[in-house]
């Protein structure tokens, strides 16, 4: 697939840029605005990623504690101001 099919590819498949970064674990959404510029193909692993996407639904779910970094502490868990 080349980059600029990946677009087409996210609304087919219900993903914003950012849920796609998510899914993906790509830390920065400018990657997925560079991958959808180019007119290169996208990384192996990308497509073979984005596949995984499309056949296995239950790998969509994204939620927003996917966000949140590893190091750092859900905000749930922060005590009160």
């Amino acid at each position: 697939m080349l980059g600029i099919e990946l677009p087409e590819w996210r609304h087919r498949n219900r993903f914003t840029q950012d849920t796609l970064r998510i899914a993906l674990g790509v830390k920065s959404r400018q990657t997925i605005i560079n991958w959808e510029k180019s007119t290169e193909r996208l990384p192996r692993l990308v497509q073979l990623a984005l596949l995984a996407l499309e056949r296995f639904p239950e790998e969509r779910k994204v939620t927003a504690l996917a966000t949140v970094p590893k190091n750092r502490p859900h905000a749930a868990a922060l005590p009160a101001a």
